[in-house]
């Protein structure tokens, strides 16, 4: 994949294509796994040789408060600017988003950046920070050796000394300083990422797009209902179907409802991801009931294909869950 974005190529706007070598059909699933792997990676890590540490994360912090890593050798390698341009990438090709954010970073990105910036305690993953700021948020008077600890981290980044006029400025400014000031050159390598992509036009002209490019966590949650109102069920009467009864495709969608009506978040984001290729939904998801011995699915065609000779929902359920969580495209 890095291979893939460090290249230069004229247009990274163009219409995505992939080389196939072999079935030719499975075209269009390759891309939507490519993508979902694309975002996958960026938001929980490369296996980077870096320092041995095994995965290297771009982003941290808690959900929807994320922000870019302070690694010194991910920016000094202009690795923001490739994160960039994977997302722009995935994005213009109605791939996943990375979600999840910190809006803190939104005005770096539209270039309507301000000091009056709203920045939230939990934007910010430093320990070490968070304790200073509640110290000079705390009512009662600071003792000595906090005083000692505060002052040491204000006038090591040129910040003015605490008095017990400038507390809540100076908590204010710390946090500024820790969550946009320790990372604004690493936003603007991924503005350069975004800018090859041709997103980074967009989110200027547009602002308000900003949360369609980067959209909380909490907004794309799938639930049951959210699921059952995109599916085009079987119909045993068409042509294009397998010839099989009706009570049989009745007997088998019923307990694909009831696996839906009974999932958890995790299992129907994995039904999802397996269904389609990444946890996104589409516009309609298809059902099929086929004679198959196990659960499968086209991701390029939206369509789950659900073998007929289950008598007992239990297993079904058993095996549907299985096969979601062997793999994320869509086979076994």
């Amino acid at each position: 994949m890095f291979t893939f974005y460090k290249s230069q190529p004229d247009n990274w706007a163009r219409p995505f294509f992939v080389l196939l070598r072999g079935d030719a059909a499975i075209g269009d699933g390759v891309k939507r796994y490519f993508l979902s792997q694309v975002i996958s990676r960026v938001q929980f890590g490369f296996a980077l040789d870096f320092d041995n540490c095994g995965k290297t994360l771009f982003f941290t912090g808690q959900e929807d408060h994320l922000v870019p890593s302070t690694s010194r050798i991910l920016l000094d390698s202009d690795l923001f600017r490739i994160v960039g341009r994977m997302i722009g990438h995935s994005f213009i090709n109605g791939g996943p988003s990375l979600t999840g954010l910190s809006p803190a970073m939104f005005g770096i990105i539209t270039g309507q950046m301000n000091e009056t910036v709203i920045i939230e305690l939990e934007d910010c993953p430093d320990t070490d920070v968070i304790e200073i700021v509640h110290l000079l948020q705390k009512p009662n008077t600071l003792a000595d050796d906090e005083c000692v600890k505060v002052n040491d981290l204000a006038v090591s980044w040129d910040l003015p000394r605490v008095t017990a006029e400038n507390r809540l400025w100076l908590a204010q400014s710390i946090l500024h300083h820790a969550v946009i000031g320790h990372r604004e050159k690493q936003m603007q390598q991924l503005k350069k990422g975004l800018k090859d992509t041709g997103v980074l036009r967009m989110v200027k002209e547009r602002p308000s797009l900003i949360e369609v490019l980067f959209p909380r966590s909490s907004s794309l949650a799938i639930d049951a209902q959210m699921i059952l109102e995109r599916v085009i069920w079987p119909n045993p009467d068409s042509d294009d179907e397998e010839n099989f009864s009706l009570e049989t495709c009745c007997k088998i969608t019923s307990f694909f409802r009831q696996y839906i009506e009974e999932g958890t978040p995790q299992d129907l984001k994995n039904l999802v991801e397996f269904w389609v290729g990444w946890t996104s939904l589409p516009q309609e998801l298809y059902v099929k009931v086929l004679d198959v011995r196990m659960p499968t699915a086209s991701t390029c065609r939206e369509t789950l294909k659900l073998p007929l000779h289950y008598s007992h929902y239990d297993d079904f359920s058993s095996d549907l869950k299985a096969a979601v969580s062997s793999n994320s495209f869509g086979l076994v």
